[in-house]
């Protein structure tokens, strides 16, 4: 988990430490972490990933998570590449050698990649606490409704959760895939 309860708890203001609140926050703070991922594309905790590329021609080859920090193996068309045909580049593996052949899925990587639990960026951890903290504001069915009469017409406005604006700051750490 990259949010500590205990940070939760700093951030929202809410102490409570009932075993049954404790989870719950715990749950809130994993689903929010869940919806920072797939916002992202991939989990920003440093993990193991085992994937097929598509080849494009080009030097860059970007892969499905980042930052790499390591590559195992890669094989284009099953064929072993040695690991100094290619660099570790942030987000991606640059041929030295050439450009990746063109290909769906011709390219087998195994890879890590991720940041330690320590070292997530800071803009995610507070988008977690953030939309955690939003989750915690809702919970006991605590939804805003209001209301305006004007004359003989009246509205209703109903308040609902809608993290895009905690969630468009993580844009520039962002995955988008063409499928």
């Amino acid at each position: 988990m990259i949010v500590s309860v205990e940070q939760f708890d700093t951030y929202s203001g809410n102490y409570e430490t009932a075993e049954d609140v404790v989870a719950m926050k715990t749950q809130m703070l994993n689903a929010a972490q869940k919806v920072v991922e797939e916002y992202l594309g991939f989990d920003p905790e440093s993990k193991s990933y085992d994937d097929y590329v598509s080849g494009i021609g080009y030097a860059q080859l970007y892969l499905f998570a980042h930052p790499i920090t390591e590559v195992v193996s890669v094989e284009i068309s099953g064929v072993s590449v040695p690991a100094t045909s290619f660099t570790i580049n942030g987000r991606c593996l640059r041929r030295n050698d050439g450009v990746w052949p063109v290909g769906i899925d011709n390219i087998h990587v195994s890879y890590t990649a991720g940041w330690s639990s320590e070292n997530v960026p800071d803009v995610v951890r507070m988008a977690i606490v953030q939309i955690a903290s939003l989750m915690l504001e809702e919970s006991g069915g605590n939804i805003g409704i209001t209301g305006k009469s004007f004359a003989e017409n009246s509205r209703t406005f109903i308040n609902y959760t809608n993290y895009k604006k905690w969630l468009e700051k993580l844009d520039g750490l962002r995955v988008m895939r063409m499928c």
